[in-house]
């Protein structure tokens, strides 16, 4: 009987699965929406209830792994994550105590996405199906702390959410020791280097690994950039002017050499300031993100484009609108197409 069973319940998923996949691609041939063929990543979530035949928590797994070979794979290309919202809501309605999805697809919009009140609201909806989880308010606290610094409210957002950790009873003697410390003001940069080193050493995503190494360069060059702008201001009390550029600070003997980006970018001079292209191409992808969602928000809440970004943010559809990384550079929008583009920084 045992045997039987082994037999039918993966034979019961593909055939579901396989239904799904087909009867999404005509359900999507009919509504001829332009969806592109990611959409196939994930089944149409009706059809899936229909399919899984009790083995919710299986076809939750399959998709679970599609989802992370899905988000890789933007990782590695045009890091627009067009479907990861709609990915983790559906197989955490498929398996409402999945933690793994809603922590790490949390992280995932708002480490990637730079979709913070998804990633927020997706991991609040974890906990309360799984109110013993910790690392779910504990994420939330994170993105309070890392993503959210700049606003006023995110210390005491963050202390609710760790205290919310520490009240589960589970909650490692680090999560206690960080509530209790988090009004006093913590070295929020040396938190962050910490957590990324953990991911680092002890994640068994791969994926995640690779993120956490990226999150460490990130923060070694943004490091160097202090130092250069201290070599700027050294240069200008010697020189009684600003430097040209960065090799100014060479031949007048401030330091030996330009550093190497680990990353591929490389360090300019704006004024006073040292920017790096790699930050500064980090910050413009996740600005644009951020952009592009109040403007699809606002098209799927009205049925067209807004006229302006600024009618989005007057809306709510979008908080604010970002200032663009590079100085001198603005964000172009199409109010036809819905379209956000920029134009070429510095390394262009």
């Amino acid at each position: 009987m045992i045997a039987r069973w082994l037999v039918i319940a993966p034979l019961t998923v593909a055939i579901g699965l396989a239904c799904c996949v087909m009867a999404q691609k005509h359900l999507d041939a009919s509504r001829q929406t332009g969806f592109d063929e990611e959409l196939l990543y994930l089944p149409n979530e009706k059809l899936l209830n229909h399919f899984t035949g009790g083995l919710d928590s299986v076809v939750a797994d399959l998709l679970w792994l599609q989802c992370i070979q899905y988000t890789a794979e933007e990782f590695k290309g045009d890091h627009k994550y067009v479907w990861l919202n709609h990915m983790t809501d559906t197989i955490t309605r498929l398996d409402p105590y999945f933690v793994d999805v809603y922590r790490y697809g949390g992280v995932f919009l708002a480490a990637l996405k730079a979709d913070n009140d998804a990633s927020v609201n997706l991991m609040k909806r974890g906990m309360r199906h799984n109110p013993g989880a910790w690392v779910l308010p504990y994420e939330i606290a994170m993105v309070y702390l890392l993503n959210r610094k700049d606003r006023p409210d995110s210390p005491a957002q963050a202390a609710r959410f760790l205290h919310l950790a520490v009240a589960t009873e589970t909650a490692p003697q680090f999560v206690v020791d960080l509530a209790a410390n988090i009004a006093r003001q913590h070295d929020l940069d040396a938190f962050e280097r910490a957590m990324w080193e953990d991911m680092a050493r002890n994640s068994d995503e791969k994926m995640l690994r690779e993120l956490a190494q990226r999150k460490l360069h990130e923060l070694a060059i943004a490091g160097v950039c202090g130092q250069l702008a201290k070599a700027v201001e050294l240069y200008e009390n010697r020189h009684k002017r600003l430097p040209k550029s960065l090799g100014d600070l060479v031949s007048g003997g401030i330091i030996e050499s330009v550093p190497d980006d680990p990353l591929g970018g490389r360090y300019v001079l704006s004024g006073r300031e040292v920017l790096n292209t790699t930050l500064q191409d980090e910050k413009l992808g996740r600005r644009l993100n951020r952009i592009r969602g109040g403007v699809q928000r606002y098209q799927k809440r009205t049925g067209v484009w807004p006229p302006s970004l600024e009618t989005a943010v007057k809306e709510g559809d979008l908080e604010f609108v970002p200032p663009h990384p590079y100085p001198g550079r603005e964000w172009r929008y199409d109010p036809a197409t819905g379209e956000v583009e920029s134009g070429a920084g510095p390394s262009g």
